[in-house]
């Protein structure tokens, strides 16, 4: 295991363990965010999960597809989950991107809740990365989070909290791979 992955594999390890017992209905917002980018969204933006393995580890989270979707297709690239009690959505989607002339493939999962805000799910990242040498933050973006590789032209991580006008808060872990 890498120096890399053991960083990242510790508070991953924690908040597992800390949630595992708790049932996630009963759960606190921050604990149950925790959990699903702990379980789900880090380690498919890492790709040590695919789409499928990430999708699978939602399932085991009793996240569903909502009522009345399509059936997913073998090549799906996008999908939307909905926690069991409908108040957590977790969606995962993976592509090609395109920034200027660079093309590069792209990772990205993201949990919402109509009960989390973003401070609370800014929060969440906090608690996930605190004292984590590896992570970076900046002052001109205090909702994102960057993770240091070793190959910053190859690679890049990223953890970051972003609302869009009517929509709500997104926690989001993305991987670029260049």
């Amino acid at each position: 295991m890498g120096i890399g992955v053991k960083a990242l594999a510790l508070p991953i390890l924690a908040a597992v363990l800390a949630a595992s017992s708790v049932p996630a209905t009963a759960q606190t917002p921050e604990l149950f965010a925790g959990f699903v980018m702990s379980r789900v969204c880090l380690p498919y933006a890492s790709r040590a999960k695919t789409f499928e393995n990430a999708v699978r580890a939602a399932r085991d989270m009793e996240f569903r597809r909502p009522v009345g979707s399509a059936p997913l297709d073998d090549w799906a690239s996008e999908v939307e989950l909905v926690s069991k009690d409908g108040r957590w959505r977790l969606r995962l989607q993976e592509g090609t991107e395109a920034e200027g002339d660079v093309e590069y493939y792209s990772v990205t999962c993201g949990v919402s809740s109509t009960q989390a805000s973003t401070r609370e799910l800014g929060d969440v990242a906090r608690l996930l990365l605190r004292n984590n040498p590896l992570w970076s933050q900046r002052d001109e973006t205090p909702w994102r989070w960057d993770r240091r590789t070793r190959q910053p032209t190859e690679t890049a991580i990223r953890l970051d909290v972003t609302e869009a006008r009517g929509q709500r808060p997104v926690l989001a872990a993305r991987g670029s791979y260049y």
